[in-house]
């Protein structure tokens, strides 16, 4: 399952065992340096969406980055 949770980016779980989820995977966005809109009124990341393709790329929207195109490659 892939998640993002705003300023704590993406985070991938393993849920094949439901009553057990486990995180396998992760990734946030560097610090902001640049301001592209008027919100957040604070400098921070914002991860907010995420769309898995059929090929395994993952797409991950962030407020003041755009679009990061990432591919999960195995357990850390």
């Amino acid at each position: 399952m892939y998640l993002t949770y705003f300023n704590a980016g993406l985070r991938i779980m393993d849920i094949a065992d439901a009553r057990l989820p486990r995180e396998v995977g992760y990734f946030v966005p560097p610090d902001p340096t640049r301001r592209y809109g008027t919100l957040p009124k604070k400098l921070v990341v914002q991860s907010e969406d995420v769309l898995v393709d059929a090929r395994g790329y993952i797409y991950l929207t962030e407020k003041n980055q755009g679009l990061w195109i990432l591919q999960y490659t195995g357990q850390r």
